[in-house]
């Protein structure tokens, strides 16, 4: 199975669950968190997704860590985790969890790939563009590529809006390109 489809599954899990108990907020949290201290420590890093520490030690090292720190669910998951040999799909776990989290609080990420940065005015205009158009409420990142040239391209949930002037000069040689021939 591919591990895009494993991490969508377990977030999904996770997220379902955290709904249920009413503490969804909480668990986000852990979830980023957690996330934050494997980014953080080629210790733990090693440790997790090293062959040589077995499932059963791994178990018992982190429930005793975290047990303090870490709801029981959030806790009992990583114990699922590690039982499945399944600790490699955390950083995809987290990203599909983080969309789903999004989705529930009627947020959506999304980038704006522009060859200079927008101004505070444009980002916002931007914001208030998109959000009445998918009545969701948007945190955009603005990206510089300076080879965009002009315009800008949008990545929304997946999608791609390519509204560059890159990509209009090279719709333009290639129509051009067609009618020569």
């Amino acid at each position: 199975m591919k591990t895009h489809v494993l991490a969508r599954r377990y977030a999904k899990a996770l997220f379902e669950l955290a709904l249920e108990k009413g503490i969804l907020e909480s668990v986000a949290n852990e979830v980023q968190a957690f996330a934050k201290l494997i980014e953080e420590s080629d210790e733990l890093r090693h440790f997790l997704l090293s062959p040589e520490v077995g499932r059963e030690g791994k178990v018992k090292f982190l429930t005793e860590k975290m047990q303090d720190e870490f709801s029981a669910l959030f806790v009992n998951f990583w114990i699922v985790l590690l039982r499945k040999g399944r600790q490699h799909l955390y950083p995809e776990i987290v990203q599909e969890f983080q969309r789903l989290y999004d989705r529930h609080q009627n947020r959506v990420r999304a980038s704006a790939i522009t060859a200079v940065p927008l101004a505070e005015k444009e980002l916002d205009h931007l914001k208030k563009t998109l959000s009445s158009h998918y009545k969701a409420h948007f945190e955009i990142e603005n990206y510089i590529d300076p080879e965009v040239l002009g315009g800008l391209i949008l990545k929304i949930d997946g999608r791609v809006i390519d509204a560059s002037l890159r990509n209009q000069l090279a719709k333009l040689r290639e129509r051009l390109l067609v009618e020569r021939n």
